[in-house]
């Protein structure tokens, strides 16, 4: 991941509600066996306003890597999505990435998951308070003294 990028999650309304009482990890875990979402089907919504770009086996991405972008594993075997990630460039404008990506979310009952366990809606003004508080925002509005602040250990970057 890239120092300007924030990184997130989308993560399926029931999987967090069985996560709840089943004690799973949000980041990691597949949630195809709770709610199936057919692979191609859901690719051809992407593919609707973003291009594809690199895939290796049971991975898709779409978008330039030091962009923002989307990253998709899947199960193979059963054509279903697994986990869905993403990232937002703030080195420029987002909405027209961002935008068709949350009436997606919204379709399929999404939820964001932030880099810091934030859980919140798919609506743009609840990313505010989660970009503000990135280390991407802070390297994007200042870099030399973002840099400063990492080598001093004043700040960190996200995983």
């Amino acid at each position: 991941m890239a120092v300007w990028q924030v990184h997130y999650n989308a993560i399926p309304r029931s999987f967090y509600e069985y996560s709840k009482s089943n004690q799973v990890d949000l980041y990691e875990d597949d949630w195809s066996s709770i709610l199936c979402i057919d692979k191609d089907f859901f690719f051809g919504k992407l593919d609707s306003f973003i291009e594809r770009s690199w895939n290796m086996s049971q991975f898709q991405s779409w978008g330039p890597s030091d962009k923002s972008d989307i990253g998709i594993t899947y199960n193979l075997d059963k054509n279903l999505i697994v986990h869905i990630r993403f990232r937002l460039d703030l080195r420029g404008e987002i909405d027209s990435f961002l935008l068709p990506f949350l009436e997606i979310c919204r379709e399929f009952d999404f939820l964001i998951l932030d880099q810091n366990e934030n859980l919140f809606e798919p609506q743009i003004n609840n990313f505010r308070p989660s970009i503000e508080n990135s280390s991407a925002l802070k390297f994007v509005a200042d870099p030399i003294k973002f840099i400063m602040d990492f080598s001093n250990g004043e700040t960190k970057t996200e995983n």
